[in-house]
């Protein structure tokens, strides 16, 4: 019984076929023996056919000879291939080098230079700090291998350390980010988390950037969480806005050169547009919160406070809604991103904590705001984990291929002090600042003053020690003893020009904490890693310092610290450094020469370290730039407003209680330190149009 193939009908066939049926029939009756014969060729045939398509390798590679790529034709991945065996080639079985295996041996080669580039950094940083140089100079001599050597100093391997240096070891972003295609070629790219840029070499920078100086700083999220998501493309504790807030606020850290081929400055425009527009109004993650806490830091550096102080308000209210989580790492998160912000303004807790924390300080304290009353007892439970972040590598990073020295990072013990300096700080801005409430008593003032050195006084000495030369005095350490002293400062000025106040017994101790700051931010700070990335907040310390030497001690005192003109001299000069990627600077330098002119102070061109001998008169900037740089038309305390405050037996009560908190009346002879008065700045403005008459 033979089986007939069955034709689909088409149209118009149909009537056709059915008419003819019996007309078919006969002739396929007739010639039977024929179509027999024709089936029985097709059947041969079409064996021929399936014979040739069988004609194929055994095996088959995925990376075939040139020959049979180019006549895409499987190949067996012999040398010579069974294809190029059996024909006459003009040219050779030639292989290339499959994609999966050149990445590996370069990924290899890579990791073998990263490896014995972090071995010749750990000598090197032996030798330069002296460090038994002739036994490493013998044994390198005698042909010892550098591992040899790195393992007999202690020091840690690039393996041992568990960071990803950017300037020895792999970077994060491109350890974090997905490759354009995996080994075997597969597209695995369709997630991005900034569609600003997908160049690695430049998303790699900027994040080194932030992770050097912006963060250690301002530790408003947890680094290794945020690199984890970041890397496994999660949104527990990443998002985009996130990542192109921190891009945007890196790119004011590049220091452009020549070589330049990105305009980083309109980069950042586009990162801050990109984060912008990935505000969802609904969204109350602790990711947004951050991204808006790094976005307040972007718009207070770019002249534009009052945007600024919004972007710090949401932040501050999408905390308050962010619920508890189980989820592995979010009290770690919690604590570092609800810490930061409270040290940037004020904090507002969810109920399922149980606790109130104590709003501001560094913006409110700048800014002359009131925050509220709080308590901070929630983050002792979190102290396991500072250990880890004390160990952490802080990396010397400014440019792409810096050869970047690192110690660690004590990160954990820095935030910790941070904290516990701004409680302090809340409170006295509180008090200070409040239109409301009971009068401020001389006693409070003292307090508050004790309880500052007390502070410093209990420093781990980790941090303490700036002079030592067995540790380096890292940035953010640097940052936070010197928001100590211009916090001091700040809490003791208004006392200066309060009528019938006995100024002597607060001049001294005034004056040291302002030298102090001054030498931390000159011979620590600007000496070691320049002013270029300090923070805007640290700016404002540079002014309020400088300003009231300038105001009250312009003579200084003989032989010790700097006088008027050489404060407001380092105060611009630092100011001009920081104005490379800081807008905000220009203002504040304007600011400051406005200090100058109402406290009659001019240099000659040779002295001014880059400041015209004549102060320009002309405004650069209007009044609104100064109220976008710090929302008020001055950065000068508000001293006035302050002694409308102080009760009437301020000065009476302080009398009878300052000799108890270490203030005292000088010794007789010792120079006053006073402002000089309208007459005698008239007299040196006389002398000085004198000198210039005489001179011409």
């Amino acid at each position: 019984m033979s089986f007939r193939t069955i034709r689909p009908s088409f149209s118009g066939e149909n009537s056709g076929s059915m008419s003819n049926q019996s007309t078919q029939s006969t002739s396929e009756s007739a010639t039977g023996s024929d179509s027999r014969r024709v089936r029985n060729e097709k059947d041969a045939e079409t064996s021929n056919i399936s014979t040739k398509r069988r004609r194929v390798p055994d095996s088959v590679t995925r990376n075939a000879c040139l020959n049979c790529k180019k006549a895409r034709a499987k190949c067996d991945g012999k040398k010579p291939c069974k294809r190029c065996a059996s024909r006459i080639e003009t040219s050779e079985c030639i292989y290339e080098v499959h994609i999966k295996h050149a990445k590996e041996e370069l990924v290899k080669q890579i990791k073998e230079l990263m490896a014995k580039d972090h071995l010749t950094d750990q000598i090197l940083q032996a030798l330069s700090t002296e460090e038994q140089v002739p036994e490493i100079l013998s044994r390198l001599k005698k042909g010892e291998t550098y591992e040899a050597i790195v393992s007999w100093l202690g020091r840690s391997s690039i393996e041992e350390d568990g960071e990803f240096s950017p300037g020895g070891s792999q970077s994060q972003q491109s350890m974090f980010d997905s490759p354009d295609h995996d080994m075997d070629g597969a597209n695995l790219t369709a997630f991005r988390w900034s569609s600003v840029t997908s160049d690695t070499a430049i998303l790699d920078h900027l994040f080194q950037l932030f992770f050097a100086w912006i963060h250690p700083v301002h530790t408003l999220f947890s680094e290794g969480r945020f690199v984890d998501s970041y890397k496994h493309q999660s949104k527990t504790y990443c998002s985009a806005m996130l990542v192109n807030a921190i891009c945007a606020m890196a790119c004011h850290l590049h220091s452009s050169s020549d070589g330049d081929v990105v305009d980083f400055e309109q980069l950042g425009r586009d990162f801050s547009d990109a984060a912008r527009s990935a505000i969802d109004v609904e969204d109350t993650s602790i990711t947004t919160a951050q991204a808006f806490a790094v976005m307040f830091l972007i718009e207070s550096t770019r002249t534009d406070a009052l945007r600024a102080s919004s972007y710090l308000k949401f932040a501050t209210s999408i905390l308050s809604k962010v619920d508890y989580s189980e989820v592995d790492g979010f009290q770690e998160v919690w604590k570092s991103t609800s810490q930061g912000v409270h040290n940037l303004n004020r904090l507002v807790v969810p109920a399922p904590f149980h606790f109130h924390t104590n709003g501001l300080s560094e913006w409110a304290q700048i800014t002359f705001q009131v925050p509220p009353a709080v308590r901070h007892d929630y983050f002792e439970k979190f102290e396991y984990s500072d250990t880890k972040l004390d160990e952490a590598k802080w990396y010397f990073y400014r440019q792409p291929h810096d050869r970047c020295p690192a110690w660690p990072g004590l990160l954990g013990t820095t935030n910790r002090q941070k904290w516990k300096l701004n409680s302090i700080i809340s409170e006295v801005t509180t008090t200070m600042y409040s239109t409301s409430g009971a009068p401020i008593q001389a006693r409070q003032i003292l307090d508050f003053y004790r309880r500052f050195v007390s502070w410093r006084r209990e420093l781990p000495a980790s941090i303490a020690d700036t002079e030592s030369n067995s540790s380096q005095a890292l940035p953010h350490v640097l940052s936070l003893l010197i928001l100590y002293e211009n916090a001091v400062v700040q809490l003791l000025r208004p006392l200066l020009n309060l009528q019938g106040f006995p100024v002597a017994t607060v001049e001294e101790t005034i004056w040291k904490h302002a030298q102090s700051g001054l030498f931390l931010l000159d011979e620590h700070y600007r000496t070691q890693f320049t002013c270029r990335y300090q923070t805007v907040l640290q700016m404002f310390s540079v002014l309020h310092l400088a300003d009231v030497v300038a105001r009250f001690f312009p003579g200084g005192v003989e032989g010790h610290g700097k006088d008027g003109p050489n404060a407001i001299r380092f105060g611009i000069e630092s100011l001009a450094q920081s104005r490379a990627g800081c807008p905000v600077a220009n203002p504040l330098v304007e600011m400051l020469q406005k200090t100058a002119r109402e406290c009659s102070i001019r240099f000659d061109a040779s002295q001014s370290g880059g400041m015209p001998s004549r102060l320009s008169t002309v405004h650069v900037n209007r009044i609104d730039d100064m109220i976008d740089a710090c929302t008020r038309f001055s950065y000068v305390q508000p001293t006035d407003e302050i002694h409308d405050r102080y009760s009437r037996s301020f000065s009476a009560d302080w009398t009878a209680d300052a000799a108890a908190f270490g203030f005292h009346e000088p010794a007789l002879g010792t120079r006053r330190l006073a402002p000089p008065s309208a007459e005698e700045r008239g007299a040196q403005n006389l002398m000085q149009i004198r000198n210039l008459l005489n001179t011409s």
